[in-house]
């Protein structure tokens, strides 16, 4: 059959060379060329089949056209075999065809590729399975691919059970799917074929639902995207070139028109007298109208009625030749290798073989690239395990207790030990927030009196002097004549301290947060590979973490409740510095416009002054507040370290431990601690993926090495 390969393009400008095919053919079966062509279709193949779901951007030749477009006659006359027909469509997912030269007997082999879900969604690995036995006999191929097209269209069922199905019943047959994203393979080896791969997609159509519609419309496109696809459009001839939507759409993925190859179909249905028409046609074939690099081929193609008279494929070639040199306008065009199924598959044979030779310095670069970067990614992945279970598991949750301690400690992963620090500090500011807001001055230049206003202003209101000789007055009882009652000290004392305990609380809050989270990140580290020993790890945790929660809050009660119940320190020292001060402080804020300085002696402050009593009781309550508030800056904080983390990473050993009382040498326990060590499915499923695309291209790569050597079978 096609065994002529003469290579033509349009030219610049659409004008083609006007050459016999003769003049510059070659004889692909014989000549050392044609054996070269053979060895790079079969690596193509070969590569193809390796490659689905890697991004490669193998050179291949994609088939496309409008519904009834003459695409499946087109498929026929090129690979020798019949596919299904029906009213309608009738290709429902895309079909790959292969075709190689053999010496052997013909032979035809069916197989599924499958890289989509049943929900349209790509699968991790895509899988190729044989459907069906090894056809020997031409007339067996078309009710194979219906069963193999029924079987994608029916995720859900065996392949097995399409094997036996008879046309009848699959026509009569509600499918699950209109239509799938996967892929009937059909690989054709013919002593009498040339060397062609190619890909065929279902025709567009326009009466159906919008869904289906859209479905193929995007099939069509992203197979027709890739730089190294060449677009074969088929072209009917029975309507104009500005209605042909599938012309638009290799228009729209390849607008310079540098790997569209254009089809005419069904010449004879235009009349003698549609001499425009005619014109048109003959125009686009001699590249003045529409050009395209590889130009137009036109192919006359058996209807329905002479395919009905069973004629061989050789009549029908010779009916094709008759028809294109008999008639105009077609008869009176030079360039003779546009006409004609033989002359197109040689043609186009020989524009994929050396689009598949020139990309393979890129297509080697490409595969080391990915197979590099597959190597990399997995090595980020966690090793798998190969200790036995009960020793894995406790290796790990020693491991894990470790690095957690050393976090609270401070000694390794310091970020959980500085962002409680942070906390603290914003603890602190928020005690030193409460101090007694007192204001001696009449003239209220507060901020020029308290060295801590600017840095950390008070929360509480001002109070003045008035208002605190008021409290004074408030709480005389029995007194002797010029004493001040404690009581007006004390109630000062108690008004801020009873201020802590909120800060106190929400400090504590933030802080088991952090450590929750913490834990959890460490937890993940640790255990992330495995949810089951991480989830059994985790509820063990959160009970221990509850517990003392529980016991932290109380001691912290505990001690706030010491600081809001009375006043009392013995830190004479510091307590007798700071009321000094701050007596000397408000006594000359009150009585002059500046500070005397902190080195004036006390003998300065006038006793006798009306309002001493009162600057008296604001330097004790201050002076109060100096020296209990920082006992309870640093307490707080050191009770949560003590009495949370601390407590709870010394005892989580001993918890995690005791939650695994099992005897590993019992049958069943050693059932539970193996199925602890169940990888996480997401990352078992990233790990089949990437070791799946490893072994891939480690082939493709093999195989390309085998071919550049020269040393393949």
């Amino acid at each position: 059959m096609f065994r002529r390969y003469s290579r033509r393009n349009s030219g610049d400008n659409g004008a083609r060379a006007r050459k016999s095919s003769d003049s510059s053919s070659v004889d692909l079966t014989s000549s050392t060329y044609a054996r070269k062509c053979r060895k790079l279709m079969k690596l193509h193949r070969d590569l193809s089949n390796l490659c689905d779901g890697i991004p490669l951007n193998m050179p291949r030749l994609a088939v496309i056209g409008s519904q009834s477009a003459g695409k499946s006659s087109l498929v026929e006359a090129v690979s020798g075999i019949c596919v299904p027909r029906d009213s309608g469509t009738c290709t429902r997912c895309p079909m790959e065809c292969s075709m190689s030269t053999t010496e052997g007997p013909w032979s035809c082999n069916i197989s599924l590729r499958i890289s989509y879900a049943s929900d349209g969604e790509s699968v991790v690995t895509a899988k190729s399975t044989q459907f069906g036995p090894t056809i020997t006999d031409k007339k067996d191929v078309e009710i194979w691919i219906r069963r193999a097209q029924a079987a994608l269209l029916n995720p859900l069922l065996s392949h097995s059970d399409f094997f036996d199905k008879t046309e009848k019943e699959l026509k009569k047959r509600s499918n699950a799917l209109q239509f799938s994203k996967n892929v009937v393979c059909v690989h054709i080896s013919d002593p009498d074929l040339t060397d062609l791969s190619f890909i065929d997609l279902p025709g567009l159509i326009q009466n159906t639902n919008d869904e289906d519609i859209t479905l193929i419309r995007n099939l069509v496109v992203n197979a027709v995207s890739g730089s190294n696809t060449l677009i074969l459009v088929t072209i009917p001839m029975s309507d104009d070139m500005q209605n042909q939507a599938a012309f638009r759409l290799a228009k729209d993925a390849d607008p310079a028109g540098e790997r569209t190859i254009g089809v005419l179909t069904k010449p004879d249905t235009l009349s003698a007298g549609a001499t425009g028409h005619l014109q048109n046609w003959k125009d686009t074939l001699e590249g003045k109208l529409y050009p395209l690099k590889h130009g137009y081929y036109c192919v006359r193609l058996p209807n329905d009625a002479e395919r009905n008279r069973n004629r061989s494929h050789v009549d029908f070639q010779k009916l094709e030749s008759r028809f294109f040199e008999s008639t105009s306008p077609w008869n009176t065009i030079a360039d003779r290798a546009r006409f004609g199924v033989p002359s197109f598959v040689a043609n186009i044979s020989g524009l994929l073989v050396q689009l598949i030779e020139k990309n393979l310095p890129e297509l080697r670069a490409k595969v080391a690239q990915l197979l590099s970067e597959c190597k990399e990614e997995l090595a980020t992945l966690p090793a798998l395990s190969t200790s036995d279970p009960f020793t894995e598991v406790c290796l790990r949750i020693t491991q894990f207790c470790q690095d957690f301690q050393s976090a609270v400690f401070g000694e390794q992963q310091k970020s959980m030990v500085r962002t409680n620090r942070n906390r603290y500090n914003d603890f602190k500011r928020d005690i030193e927030r409460t101090r007694p807001n007192f204001l001696p001055d009449r003239v209220r230049h507060y901020g020029s009196i308290d060295r801590e206003a600017e840095r950390v202003p008070a929360i509480g209101p001002v109070i003045d002097v008035q208002q605190v000789k008021q409290a004074i007055s408030s709480s005389i009882g029995w007194e002797l004549p010029t004493h001040v009652p404690y009581d007006a000290t004390k109630n000062y004392i108690l008004t801020f301290t009873s201020l802590w305990n909120q800060p106190a609380i929400a400090c504590f809050h933030d802080v088991f947060a952090n450590t929750s989270e913490f834990i959890r990140k460490v937890m993940g580290e640790h255990f992330g590979q495995f949810k089951n020993l991480e989830k059994h790890v985790a509820s063990v945790v959160q009970v221990d973490l509850q517990r003392f929660k529980k016991e932290t809050l109380e001691r912290l009660a505990e001690m706030i409740e010491l600081e809001d119940v009375s006043a009392w320190t013995q830190n004479e020292e510091l307590f007798r510095s700071e009321k000094d001060f701050w007596l000397r402080v408000y006594y000359n804020a009150a009585k002059s416009s500046y500070i005397i300085t902190p080195s004036q002696q006390l003998h300065d402050v006038n006793r006798n002054d009306g309002d001493f009593d009162v600057l008296n009781v604001m330097a004790m309550v201050r002076a109060y507040f100096q020296v209990a508030h920082k006992r309870v800056i640093d307490y707080v904080p050191l009770t949560i370290e003590h009495a949370l983390n601390q407590a709870f990473t010394k005892n989580l050993r001993k918890s995690l431990f005791e939650s695994l009382q099992l005897d590993p040498s019992d049958e069943a326990d050693y059932d539970w601690f193996a199925d602890l060590l169940v990888e996480d499915p997401l990352l078992a499923k990233k790990r089949t993926f990437l070791e799946d695309r490893k072994d891939r291209l480690e082939l493709i790569k093999k195989r390309l090495d085998t071919f550049e050597h020269g040393t393949e079978d």
